[in-house]
């Protein structure tokens, strides 16, 4: 489960429920909390290795990404918003398990968000994927 202490940064608490939405997601593999209304019909998430995935492609993404592995963990540490509230910067750590052989890895990750209207424009992982379980 997500961590329910308020991460360090300033940010407003409709900031912080979109980030608890998305870690709920991608956790639990169903969007029963409305996670994939946060996004722009445009958006796009980047991430390490040249993933690129399309806002209309995130819920299969998620699905896909759960066929491979199990008992994702995300511990949000920081989420900083800019002072115009279209940018948000989040530091989380997640751990996960890789369900083929069981091997378990920590990542420390780092995200820039571009907000447009409060939904999610661009969301961009920066991770070292050396040791990352989904990318072994």
């Amino acid at each position: 489960m997500a961590s329910t202490q308020t991460p360090a940064g300033s940010h407003t608490p409709a900031q912080l429920a979109l980030v608890r939405r998305q870690i709920a997601f991608w956790q639990d593999n169903r969007d029963d909390v409305g996670a994939v209304d946060d996004w722009c019909s445009d958006g796009v998430l980047t991430a390490p290795r040249g993933v690129r995935v399309a806002a209309p492609d995130i819920a299969a993404t998620i699905n896909g990404w759960h066929e491979m592995l199990r008992d994702l963990q995300v511990d949000l540490t920081t989420l900083v918003s800019s002072p115009d509230g279209t940018w948000l910067t989040i530091e989380w750590t997640w751990e996960v398990t890789r369900k083929r052989d069981g091997a378990t890895s920590i990542t420390p990750d780092a995200i820039v968000v571009e907000l447009r209207d409060g939904k999610i424009l661009s969301w961009r992982e920066y991770f070292d994927t050396f040791g990352s379980v989904e990318f072994e």
